[in-house]
Formats: structure tokens, sequence, C-alpha cells
């Protein structure tokens, strides 16, 4: 006995070989692929404070900030900041310089821009450890 698989639609190039096996099963087997769950708000929020965080424990290992008080502002006062992707902007800096560094506008423009790049690079950096994290346990 010999089966064959009738094709419903014309074969895609494109197609993934996952795609393409899916396809074959619901042809054969007649059954249909679950789609994939809603997200819901909750799962934003839970993905938000997942985030928060991973960021105030890299922003604690990387920035330097007086105690854990002091991290959680800095995130808090730089999370309305950064851009669409996560990652840091120019007024996300500044809102953490005003907290790690206050009484900087005391000191020489030279020390100020290079605690400011050494704040920059290390908020960056805090933000792509928190970003993997959260993207390792999504």
């Amino acid at each position: 006995m010999t089966a064959t698989t009738v094709h419903s639609a014309p074969h895609d190039d494109t197609e993934s070989a996952y795609a393409r096996a899916c396809r074959l099963i619901e042809t054969e087997l007649g059954g249909r692929r679950l789609p994939p769950e809603p997200r819901t708000s909750l799962d934003d929020l839970a993905r938000t404070r997942r985030h928060k965080t991973a960021f105030i424990t890299a922003v604690w290992n990387t920035c330097f900030p007086a105690g854990v008080v002091e991290a959680c502002r800095v995130v808090e006062a730089v999370y309305p900041y950064l851009d669409p992707d996560g990652l840091c902007t120019d007024a996300a800096l500044t809102a953490a310089w005003n907290i790690l560094e206050p009484e900087a506008h005391t000191w020489p423009e030279q020390l100020q821009d290079q605690r400011r790049r050494f704040t920059d690079k290390c908020l960056t950096r805090a933000l792509a450890e928190a970003n993997t994290a959260v993207a390792d346990h999504a």
C-alpha cells in the first residue's frame, strides 16, 4: 500500500522546515495549530518588574552607588528616559548623573567630563546586563 500526501497549498521555498512540517501534519492529520496565548498587561508588568530588578542589581554592581536605595533611585530616575529598545539616552544619563554625582557642579570641567563618560559606560553596561537577564528568562 502506498500513501501519498495532498498539498493544500503550493510549496513555498521561503517557508521554514518547521512551518512545512506543521503544514504537513495539519494536512495529514486534519489538525490545527494552537495559537499563541495573547499577551496581557500582567505579562508586561511582570517583564517590567523583572527588568527593573535586574537593572537595580546591575547598577549596584557596575555604577558604584552609595547603597541599594541609591541604586533603586537611579533606576527609577532613568527608566522613563530609556529609548523604546531599552537603551540609554542622554536624558537617562543626566538623570543617573544627578543622583550618582550630586556635587559634580563644584568639580573642574575636565573631571566632570571624565566622570560623566565613566557613568555613561557603567549605565550602558548595567542596561546590557539587565536586558540579557530578562531575555534569558523570557
